[in-house]
């Protein structure tokens, strides 16, 4: 599964460039840097695994990936400190 097909199975939101995501108020996380295309899939998926939680808690009221020819990086948009009210 490439890394836009995660980010669709996931409902992530996907950026081409970090100063996109900033732009769209998304702080950024950990960057890899995989070798080829295979390892550029599980990067993503590693770095969506991390993220997952963070919206579930509600600590992110979304998540997304950094989509760049030689990186992929995390991102999320904070959601409520307190959790989850609803």
């Amino acid at each position: 599964m490439s890394p836009k097909e995660l980010a669709a199975k996931y409902e992530a939101k996907v950026f081409e460039t970090p100063d996109a995501a900033t732009s769209a108020g998304f702080l950024l996380t950990e960057t890899m840097s995989p070798r080829n295309t295979w390892n550029k899939a599980s990067a993503a998926q590693a770095i969506l695994f991390k993220l997952l939680p963070l919206r579930k808690s509600g600590k992110a009221t979304e998540v997304g990936l950094v989509i760049e020819p030689g990186s992929i990086t995390g991102c999320y948009k904070e959601g409520m400190k307190g959790g989850d009210e609803g």
